[in-house]
């Protein structure tokens, strides 16, 4: 196989496989370093994306990639209370996440990028005359690739990114989520997501029941302080309501993974080198949700990164274009959503008592009709800024989207461990 290359991007999820897709659409030489020994594993998302997001972006998965099409949510409050948000038609997938992954890696092959599996990228050299160095593997195994430009996709755990970011990274807002594949959920509304508050269970986050049309679910939760793993199992067994729903299902594909929610890193674009998806921590602060932000943030860099291989300049001044290009597209909802989280972080069970409350005297289903692109979550917000219901309108733009995080208290500086 070929040494050099245009571009490499390392990482082969959502942002590795778009970036791929783009750079090579528009006849860059670009090879995907992949370091597992296929596309979509681990898998630790519920694949749960905005329809008209993932419609305007172009990206329409075979029907059987699409799991289920959700119409609202069902949220629960710690002490029981339940608030029903749906309209009549759907508004979100539920995406079999590892196919769609495959999904993506394969329009990029058919762009003409190489995928190389079991391929880790250990360290990066550059030299200001010289094509960067990508050590790939260890020891024996080890071989050096070189290219004009790297992309990190490598997700939210990075290793190649600039030792500058370590410090900033350990002072994100980071939480561990556990989730399973459960089959044979009892008594679910099918085209309903179900959302669990409270404190007992998800100690400053929440647990949800995503459905797959086939009667099973993916059923997990966030947590900013404790074993997830625990909570997952307590929450399954002992909730007074979930616990009936989940009765005597049967168990797979557990996941475990830590999520950042402090917003992006504060700088993209090195030397020869783009951050994009998960690496850039260009997540919602509001859900932990990545698949739309990184499809966005990853054409961007592929388009930046063949202009820059075009014109033989991958200065940190061009490259600059790429940060300032996402941030046209999604800064501004980053920011709000950002804000949405802070004001959410610090309601108490007895606060989120008094808004099902207030919300089941309401009539709060109508905000759904201008809620169509809950990804656009900062340009939601600035339609319902004036909306007495303002508090149920944020729990459903934030939630439904991907429901991982919807609110938190502050978390430690230190990175927390799974």
């Amino acid at each position: 196989m070929n040494s050099s290359f245009d571009v490499i991007v390392v990482g082969a999820g959502v942002a590795g496989a778009t970036t791929a897709e783009t750079v090579a659409s528009l006849g860059s030489s670009v090879l995907v370093l992949e370091e597992h020994n296929r596309v979509g594993i681990p898998s630790h998302c519920s694949g749960h994306v905005g329809i008209n997001s993932m419609k305007r972006l172009g990206i329409s998965p075979p029907e059987g990639i699409i799991k289920n099409q959700i119409r609202g949510a069902i949220f629960h409050s710690p002490s029981g209370q339940s608030v029903r948000l749906e309209r009549q038609d759907p508004i979100t997938w539920v995406l079999d996440r590892k196919a769609f992954d495959e999904h993506m890696a394969t329009r990029a092959e058919k762009a003409g990028a190489q995928i190389q599996f079991n391929s880790r990228a250990v360290s990066i050299h550059t030299h200001s005359s010289e094509p960067i160095q990508v050590q790939v593997g260890a020891g024996r195994e080890s071989r050096t690739l070189k290219c004009g430009l790297i992309i990190d996709c490598e997700g939210a755990a990075p290793t190649l990114t600039p030792d500058r970011l370590a410090s900033e990274r350990h002072r994100s807002m980071w939480i561990n989520s556990a989730q399973v594949h459960v089959e044979r959920v009892n008594d679910l509304d099918r085209d309903m997501v179900e959302i669990y508050l409270g404190s007992k269970y998800a100690p400053g986050f929440f647990a949800w029941i995503i459905p797959w049309r086939d009667g099973s679910a993916k059923v997990g939760l966030a947590t900013r302080e404790g074993n997830p793993r625990f909570l997952l199992e307590r929450f399954m067994t002992r909730h007074l309501q979930a616990s009936r729903k989940l009765k005597g299902t049967k168990q797979h594909d557990a996941s475990f993974h830590p999520m950042p929610l402090g917003g992006p890193i504060s700088k993209t674009y090195y030397p020869g080198m783009l951050i994009v998806g998960d690496s850039a921590q260009q997540v919602k602060p509001t859900t932990g949700g990545g698949i739309v932000f990184s499809l966005v943030c990853g054409r961007a860099a592929g388009e930046i990164a063949h202009e820059a291989i075009a014109r033989r300049d991958v200065s940190e001044s061009f490259l600059s274009k790429y940060e300032r290009r996402w941030k046209g597209e999604i800064g501004y909802d980053l920011k709000v959503m950002r804000a949405i989280r802070r004001m959410l972080f610090r309601l108490p069970d007895r606060q989120l008592e008094r808004i099902f409350s207030v919300a089941r005297s309401l009539n709060v289903g109508d905000v759904l009709g201008r809620a169509d692109d809950i990804d656009a979550q900062g340009r939601i917000l600035a339609r319902l800024a004036l909306d007495p219901r303002l508090a149920i309108s944020l729990l459903y733009s934030s939630v439904l989207s991907l429901p991982f995080i919807m609110y938190s208290r502050e978390v430690s500086a230190r990175r927390p461990h799974v």
